[in-house]
């Protein structure tokens, strides 16, 4: 079936899946990072992984772990930084200390945004009769806050614009999309 003739909630799943995967790589490729600057550090086992365990369910594994403490590390951080003393050593370990938290946040905001992606694709496929895939987009994105604001962000992002994560012609029905829910449907 050539691409003219594709549905346009194929369309849609198609782009939506790619955000997800992309959000989800950049998620953990922020999280390696991470581990190879030892900012995290694992200690003992991992529990739930036996050893013939793949790269990717590890991954996934380390990923649902910091998402669930996040709160924890930031608070415990937080209470750090605010009671250091303003020594050196203690500014230099505190500007450390923020930049992990930046970038513990944003594993978080991207890992979020990848989830969400899950609850559009079940939406937007539902949309069978709909010919614009803009249309599908905009409808489906319009019941949450939230997913115009992860479409927003994946189209200013300059990493998914470097890695060419979208056809040119995916962008446009993108940038269609944020229009639409500018004004009325």
């Amino acid at each position: 079936m050539p691409k003219e003739e594709m549905p346009a909630w194929m369309v849609c799943d198609g782009i939506i899946s790619k955000m997800r995967d992309e959000l989800l790589s950049q998620a953990v490729s922020v999280m390696h990072e991470q581990l190879e600057k030892k900012r995290i550090s694992l200690e003992g086992q991992l529990p739930t992984l036996d050893e013939g365990a793949s790269g990717q369910e590890r991954d996934a594994f380390l990923l649902s772990q910091i998402i669930k403490e996040h709160k924890n590390i930031e608070r415990q951080f937080g209470e750090y930084i605010e009671h250091a003393k303003v020594g050196h050593e203690d500014l230099a370990r505190i500007e450390e200390l923020q930049r992990f938290l930046l970038e513990l946040r944003q594993i978080v905001m991207l890992s979020d945004y990848s989830k969400e992606c899950e609850g559009w694709l079940a939406e937007a496929e539902k949309e069978l009769k709909e010919e614009d895939p803009a249309k599908i987009m905009a409808k489906t994105m319009k019941k949450e806050g939230k997913r115009q604001e992860l479409l927003d962000y994946v189209m200013k992002s300059k990493k998914f614009m470097k890695d060419g994560v979208f056809s040119e012609a995916e962008r446009k029905i993108m940038d269609e999309a944020l229009k639409i829910t500018s004004g009325p449907i």
